[in-house]
Order: structure tokens, then sequence, then C-alpha cells
């Protein structure tokens, strides 16, 4: 502000190329065209350029003005025009404080219409009363900062693989080496970004069922379904690319699936299927969306899956929900569902009260039985029924509940599945949804 007072009365004129300075005469297209123009001459010349006042006659724009981002000054409140704007008293409206960068600025251009659909340069003063922006500093000038189209094409390209537009900035600061080379600042990249999922958010479903069905029409083999309810809403997703495929040809022997991994936009359900392959890595097999986590949605997500590998898996890993095991018996009937040791071992201490649970004799002799199964199944009843008497827990509705389900739970009972020791809980899946929400969320 000092600075701008020291220049009051004195013009200033920035020097800009020739190519790049408006003349009297000069004829453009259009207003847009026209303010481009003389945004790119405030660029090179150091100030902010904003839009000023129009004359319209006859609902024709006949002339128009752009000005310096100071010309003018800041209107006063109307309490300050009344001189009355004490705390008894009601102001017309409330501003909050705050310092001007106007100081009455006369550079301007004027256009006046010629043709009817062209506007010419009527007048140009060039003239500034006020120092002009250090180059450096530009990147905070509103008309300057602006991203081009092969920036704004770099942050879709960058956000498809998961980049968010800070790193898609940090990527344009390294490349045209500085922060002030940019053209724009971080917060630009952000407003474009949002724009542009307000933009497809509407749509984005059916964007991604027709890419889906894209590769599906250039890859005939291509597992993809999905299905809509009576509102043409996106309900279920089915799909497994090529890698997928032929991991669950390989390793689909065993597989687990979890649906606890929900996105915070959508409200659906991302179900990944999970193998483990020969060197004991999880991989993916297949995935899905559902928008329900119903006995209707799994079979639905299951009959596909059997569509589109022609086989079904020879034990299936889940936790405890009853949706689950229905659909599995409907679709698998000849396959063996394990349920999630790891889930069920965890209700322990409060199915059996926190002293109980802390006596090491109590938790070494319950382990030793339930995680291996290197014993037989009828050493692992009799050893049970003695834990179950010593401890005076054979009247616990919990524990003789889990008794029953023994076959669908025990290791010992899948001695006979090969392979069946490498999964015994639905960890793998869990994790798999950790790497997921890192993907989708870095």
């Amino acid at each position: 502000m000092e600075d701008d007072r020291e220049c009051e009365g004195v013009d200033i004129i920035p020097e800009v190329a020739s190519s790049y300075r408006p003349v009297k005469g000069m004829m453009f297209s259009s207003i847009d065209q026209a303010f481009d123009f003389y945004c790119e001459y405030a660029k090179k010349a150091g100030f902010g350029a904003r839009k000023g006042g129009s004359y319209v006659h006859g609902g024709v724009l006949k002339t128009k003005y752009f000005t310096c981002c100071k010309e003018g000054y800041k209107p006063a409140k109307m309490c300050d025009l009344k001189g009355d704007c004490n705390e008894s008293s009601k102001p017309y409206y409330k501003r909050r404080k705050r310092p001007t960068i106007r100081c009455g600025c006369r550079a301007h251009i004027q256009l006046k219409s010629v043709d009817g659909g062209f506007f010419e340069v009527d007048d140009f003063v060039e003239g500034h009363n006020h120092r002009m922006v250090a180059d450096s500093d530009m990147q905070f000038v509103c008309s300057a900062k602006k991203l081009t189209h092969v920036q704004e094409e770099a942050i879709y390209e960058l956000s498809n693989m998961n980049l968010g537009p800070v790193k898609a900035f940090n990527l344009m600061r390294t490349h045209y080496g500085g922060f002030e080379k940019v053209g724009a600042t971080k917060d630009d990249c952000k407003n474009f970004r949002q724009g542009l999922n307000c933009y497809i958010r509407e749509y984005d479903a059916e964007m991604i069922v027709q890419r889906l069905c894209a590769k599906k029409t250039f890859s005939s083999d291509y597992p993809f379904e999905y299905d809509v309810n009576d509102d043409r809403e996106l309900i279920r997703m089915f799909w497994a690319d090529e890698t997928l495929k032929s991991n669950y040809l390989a390793f689909g022997d065993i597989i687990s699936f979890d649906a606890t991994f929900k996105t915070n936009k959508y409200k659906m359900v991302f179900v990944p299927f999970t193998a483990i392959d020969n060197h004991c890595h999880s991989v993916t097999v297949c995935a899905g969306l559902l928008a329900s986590k119903t006995i209707e949605s799994y079979t639905w997500l299951l009959q596909m899956l059997l569509k589109s590998f022609g086989q079904a898996p020879k034990v299936v890993v889940t936790d405890q929900d009853p949706a689950m095991k229905q659909a599995i018996a409907a679709v698998f009937p000849n396959t063996r569902h394990r349920l999630c040791m790891w889930h069920i071992m965890k209700k322990v201490a409060d199915k059996v009260g926190a002293d109980l649970c802390n006596n090491e004799d109590f938790k070494s002799r319950l382990c030793n039985i339930v995680w291996t199964d290197s014993i037989s199944p009828l050493e692992f009843e009799e050893k049970w029924q003695a834990i179950m008497v010593e401890f005076e827990l054979d009247k616990n509705k919990w524990l003789t509940d889990m008794y029953e389900i023994r076959f669908d739970l025990i290791p010992v009972f899948y001695r006979d599945e090969l392979l069946s020791g490498l999964m015994r809980t639905t960890s793998r899946s869990e994790r798999e949804n950790h790497f997921f929400e890192k993907a989708t969320n870095s």
C-alpha cells in the first residue's frame, strides 16, 4: 500500500513486446477473445486485469471496458456514508474489515461493437499509478493464474493413476522448474479436479460400465457382468481381467472373500476374492461391487463367478455372515464353506469371561486343539470335552453352538482337503482391503 501511495500521480508504463500490447483499431471476434488477450498483456506487464463496466443499447452490447485490478476505490459502508455506525444502529449491511488493493489506477482498454459481431479497440490507457507485480508473484494474481489445456489433461491423466491434484502440482513444479513457472497454484489444481468430479458425478457409473463393456467387445472371454434396479441405478457388478482369470484357474481351489470394505461416496460394498499362489502370496482372482449385503446379492455374485470361470472352488473361507452361508450353499453345493477362525476366537473373552480368558492353562489347551490340524478329529473331541468339563463350560451356550459347527470351523476336519491349511481366516482378504484402500486414497 505504501509503495502504491508513493507512485500516485506518476504514470508507470510497463515494458511489453509490441506483439502483446493492445493497439487502437485492433479487432476481436468476441468479448472473451478480447479479455484473454488483455489478460495475457497484463501478465506480461505485471498487473492483474478484470472486467469493468459496459453499455448495452437495445439488448446489444455496444461498449465494454477491461481495467486494471487496482482501478477505482473500495466502496464505503452504508453506515459510513450515514456517519452513524454505533452499536445501537443497524447498518444496511456488514463487511469484513480487510485492506484493499485499489488505488484509483486508470489503466484500461475500451472496446466498441462494430458490424454486430466484432469488437474494436476504441481506447487504450497503459499508464499505471502503482508498481508492477514481480514475475515470481504473478502466479497469485487472479487473472494471470490459469491452468493450460495441457496441464488440465495432465491432472486428469494422473488422477486415473490415483495421483491427486497436489501430487500433480508437485510433478508440474519439478517439470517446469519452480512454483512460479507453473502458472497456477495448488488450489487451482484442486478446484479443477473438484469441478471435473462434479461434472462426471451423475455419469460415472455409466462411464465405468461403458468402459468395461468396451473391453468385453475386444476380448470375448473377458468376464464382466452388471445389474441395475427398476430406476436404472447400478446395484451389482462383477469383473475379472485376464490376469485375475488366470489366477483363479491356477490357484482357485481355495478362496476367501470379505464384504467389509465399503466406499464412503457410493455406499457400495467392494468384494475382492482372494487366493494363495505357489509362493504363498495373496492374489486377487475376481472382484465385485454390491449395493447391499443380501442373499440375493451374494447369490448373483457367486453365479457370475461360476458362469465366468466354469468351475467352483473346493473351499470358500468367509466370516459368519448368514447371507453368505446361504448363497454359497445354493450356488456351490459341492463346495465346503469354512468359517474364519479369527472372527470366532476373538469372541472367546466376551463369552467365557475375562478371568477364565486370562488363565494361561485354559488358553494354551484351547488353542492347541482349535488351531492345529496335527491331531485327529477323535482326539479333538476328547480334549474339547475334557476342557468343557474341567472349566465348567459344558453349559455355555455359545461354546455349545461353536461345537455344533466344528465341521465348518476347526482345522482338523479339513485335513482331507489339499492345501486347506494355507487359509484358515479371512485375514488375507482384509489385507487386500487395506491395499485397495491405500490405492484409492493415494
